[in-house]
């Protein structure tokens, strides 16, 4: 009875770290380099946790990995970022559980604005573009 209010009491805490999110400016203040949630599965009987996700994050505090798993601790979802020197995201690149690339998408900048969006294959051929227009006031 105790282990189960013991997990209980550990669900929460996990829970309310995941709601409170941290932003990039703690993440890099704290200098974390992963944050690892792990799941605990009380009412179906598992005593022991299952990684639920990783996030990995750069100096700068941004995300540049996202791995997410199912209760067996298969990858269900696997995303990498890469950012230029102003922290703009460009490019974030979606894998399969084995790793390899199924998506890739590149965002192209204009003076602080992203101005198109291209989506690539797995073989690293466009399917899809963007572009994105903007109008300013006087």
């Amino acid at each position: 009875m105790k282990s189960r209010q013991l997990s209980t009491l550990i669900l929460l805490l996990v829970s309310v770290t995941v709601i409170s999110a941290q932003g990039s400016k703690t993440i890099r203040e704290k200098k974390i380099t992963t944050i690892t949630v792990h799941e605990y599965f009380i009412e179906e009987g598992y005593d022991e946790p299952v990684v639920e996700s990783i996030e990995t994050y750069n100096e700068a505090g941004d995300v540049v990995e996202i791995r997410e798993f199912n209760k067996v601790g298969e990858v269900k979802k696997w995303e990498k970022y890469t950012y230029n020197g102003d922290r703009d995201l460009v490019e974030e690149i979606f894998l399969d559980a084995k790793g390899k690339v199924t998506l890739t998408e590149k965002n192209i900048y204009e003076d602080g604005l992203r101005i198109e969006k291209h989506y690539l294959n797995p073989k690293g051929k466009m399917i899809k573009k963007k572009v994105y227009k903007y109008e300013h006031r006087q």
